[in-house]
């Protein structure tokens, strides 16, 4: 006999007798349903018998009814992964879930189970989402708007500015990408507030902020309540439901089984991968600190909670933590490992309930949402930025048939604006006789407030040693406007002031303000023989727009004071100064996930400008390049890339020559980089060029990169493909994204002559 069994029995008699009691004093009207407890060694069909009475007060008569069965899932972050591989086993044996109710990570798997999405369809969700990406704030470089990516890659430090004092967040994310994740995931749904109508009734439970009680979700817009359920405090910001906010529910009730069993369930299946106790081998970092502080608060709960469970399951999740989410495989494997313990048990209710009243059984589904209408837009929040921005940005109109995707996009587009601390949508159904059935679109935005002060390092051949400066201020002159400062401290300063207004597809302006100071090198076929002093002050004003946070092009007028000085050697021109007048048109396309490793996208860029002396005729300028990164397996990418240019301009007015030669990626005027050259080392009149790069992310983040080029420069357009002067090179560069950025040491050599040259580059371009 099995040693435990007279324990169990003990825990079976007293957790009976304490029903019974609780029943018999606590309910005078309604129903009044007896639950038994299945422990492991009684049989379902002995528990079936027992359950299956339902007393009507004041009516002696007994009649059979068929039990309804709970699921609770606890919290867990990345833990929470293990509930799929439990309902994969459940759909297996077929056991027909009443009711289900979840905290944290339970809620949004018990959540999205609730409406429709299979077991199989969870895991797929675990398995092609980028959680790391999600579960934070960030926008992916494709995803920026273009104007922001130049930003975006020259910074590592940023600090907020604000009046008077420091804003301390409320959490260190928003939630922004993981509730418009859970906003498509739930379109389907969009029409149902009560919870009870989902295909499985369900709750969810989040503790309020400023009474510190629980709060069990049972109806509401469902995105918003598994987001409430998850706000882990000091990692997400509390969610505001109502006016009111709220917090993970793990801080009180990590395992809601008490709710579940209220909501009807007879039979309680719990799955629990919250709390664990410390070990001796377990580290001590602060997601552990964060998790074991969360889960503390509700052990208690928890405790009195699992002894209502009548099977309990709890996965062997060691090793694991709350933000492992690069294991989710690994996870589902562990929750259906453990599940499948109790397959013939699953098997033999199923069985069993039928016996009493049969209900087919379907693995959960629904039929997925392909188009909407949207009859209404409706945005929330609107206080500075202008109204044309997010139209612009948003490019949705009233009665257009979308995709819920591209609605999830166009959100998207708002939020990487970076006038939004937040941005997110709800929809509500609307019907018309005429129009027939559509949609709400309600955006919610939370403006951005005060500035931001940028830091960034850089060091490399061609410029030297740099302190990269930037702030930015968002709606300070004009409502929708961004006022931003660079500025390049070092052996060769750099400065633009920018103000533009920015409309999306819609035109909206800029204003530049800047210049530079650097050396021009001028080479011969064999050696360096002059430098200049180069300086630069430009003004320009133009129209542009954006399209699809990728693409813009735009058009406008420029001015220029140049000044060139001789400083070394005997230029053939040593003291030059110009004053231009110029109109200029561009072209710019950016979807690199990535400004110095890319593994996929094409940058794209073209401009032209006819530049106009003032006692001289008018010259023109036209540059251009085209490169695609392409991806093999993950760490191999090739970048092929065609540039080059033409000018009309002579002698004169050399700065408007094409100079080829060094690796910096910064483009200015005609110079455009040139592997195995030193920076500016050739020029001409007419250039094409084109280049390919072999890169090898060979661990983490260090890359070996394989470079070549080759070109063609001509003094006339039409001998430029007679290819008279001809030449190549290429080297091989190792790589580490730093956290300062890009450290890259690189060998090479151009065709013509056998002197390596080592480029070095630290930190981010300016």
């Amino acid at each position: 006999m099995n040693r435990k069994l007279p324990i169990l029995i003990l825990i079976l008699f007293i957790t009976v007798l304490s029903a019974r009691i609780k029943a018999a004093g606590g309910v005078t009207s309604g129903e009044t349903t007896v639950i038994e407890t299945i422990s492991l060694e009684t049989t379902v069909e002995e528990t079936i018998a027992t359950v299956t009475t339902t007393v009507k007060p004041g009516t002696p008569e007994r009649r059979s009814y068929r039990p309804k069965v709970g699921l609770v899932l606890s919290g867990g972050g990345a833990k929470g992964f293990a509930h799929v591989g439990v309902l994969k086993v459940l759909e297996e044996a077929g056991l027909k879930i009443d009711f289900i109710g979840g905290t944290s990570m339970g809620s949004i798997v018990g959540g999205l189970y609730a409406i429709g999405y299979s077991a199989d369809s969870l895991e797929k969700i675990v398995m092609t989402r980028d959680w790391e990406k999600l579960l934070s704030d960030n926008i992916s470089r494709r995803d920026l708007s273009i104007e922001e990516k130049p930003d975006h890659d020259r910074f590592f430090v940023s600090f907020p500015l604000q009046e008077r004092k420091v804003k301390l967040p409320a959490g260190l994310v928003t939630g922004q990408n993981i509730e418009n994740e859970f906003a498509e995931l739930c379109t389907h749904i969009n029409s149902t507030r009560d919870f009870n109508q989902f295909p499985i009734p369900y709750l969810c439970v989040a503790a309020d902020v400023n009474t510190g009680k629980e709060m069990v979700f049972r109806e509401g817009y469902l995105p918003a309540c598994m987001r409430a359920s998850m706000a882990i405090p000091s990692v997400f910001t509390p969610m505001e439901i109502d006016g009111r906010y709220y917090v993970d529910g793990g801080v009180i009730n990590n395992f809601p089984a008490d709710h579940v069993m209220a909501m009807g369930a007879d039979i309680l299946i719990g799955v629990d991968v919250g709390f664990q106790p410390k070990t001796a081998e377990d580290e001590i970092n602060l997601v552990r600190v964060i998790e074991q502080t969360v889960f503390m608060a509700s052990q208690a709960r928890r405790e009195s909670n699992t002894e209502l469970c009548d099977i309990f399951i709890k996965p062997d999740i060691t090793g694991y933590s709350t933000s492992s989410f690069s294991s989710g495989d690994s996870l589902i494997a562990r929750g259906y490992r453990a599940a499948n313990k109790y397959f013939s048990r699953f098997k033999s209710l199923a069985d069993s309930l039928n016996s009493i009243e049969i209900i087919p059984y379907d693995i959960p589904s629904f039929d997925p949402v392909d188009s909407l209408v949207i009859r209404e837009i409706i945005v929330d929040g609107i206080e500075n930025v202008s109204g044309r921005l997010l139209t612009g940005k948003l490019n949705l109109t009233v009665l257009q048939k979308v995709a819920p995707s591209e609605i999830s996009k166009a959100i998207s587009n708002v939020y990487s604006s970076l006038f939004f601390e937040k941005v997110t949508y709800e929809l509500e159904p609307m019907s018309d006789e005429l129009l027939g059935e559509g949609v709400r679109l309600k955006i919610k935005v939370r403006e951005r407030t005060g500035g931001q002060l940028k830091v960034g390092l850089n060091y490399n051949n061609t410029y030297k040693a740099s302190i990269i400066l930037n702030t930015t201020f968002r709606n300070l002159l004009l409502n929708g406007s961004k006022t931003s400062l660079n500025l390049a401290l070092g052996e060769n300063p750099y400065l633009l002031g920018r103000f533009e207004k920015n409309n999306g597809w819609k035109p909206g302006f800029v204003i530049e303000l800047g210049g530079s100071d650097f050396d021009l090198n001028l080479y011969d076929d064999v050696s360096r023989y002059a430098v200049i002093d180069y300086k630069d002050i430009f003004g320009r004003l133009y129209i542009q727009s954006i399209i699809n946070n990728s693409y813009s092009f735009g058009a406008g007028g420029e001015f220029e004071r140049i000044v060139l000085k001789q400083k070394v050697g005997s230029p053939p021109s040593p003291n030059q100064t110009h004053h231009l007048y110029n109109l200029v048109g561009f072209i710019n396309l950016d979807t690199w996930d990535n400004r110095f490793y890319p593994q996929r996208g094409t940058r794209m860029g073209a401009i032209y400008k006819f530049i106009k002396p003032p006692s001289a005729k008018p010259e023109w300028f036209m540059r251009f390049n085209l490169e695609q990164a392409i991806s093999f397996g993950g760490r191999f990418a090739v970048i092929p890339r065609i540039y080059g240019g033409a000018t009309s301009a002579d002698s004169s007015l050399r700065v408007y020559h094409l100079y080829l030669g060094g690796l910096n990626i910064t483009a200015r005027k005609g110079m455009l980089p040139f592997v195995g050259l030193e920076f500016m080392e050739k020029s001409g009149r007419n250039v094409l060029a084109a280049g390919i790069d072999l890169q090898y992310n060979f661990w983490k983040s260090n890359y070996l990169t394989l470079r070549a080029s080759g070109a063609s420069i001509s003094h006339n357009p039409e001998d430029l493909l007679l290819f008279n002067d001809v030449f190549s090179g290429y080297g091989v560069s190792l790589g580490n994204l730093s956290l300062i950025g890009p450290i890259e040491l690189t060998l090479m050599r151009p065709n013509y002559r056998r002197e390596l040259i080592f480029y070095v580059n630290i930190g981010y371009y300016f």
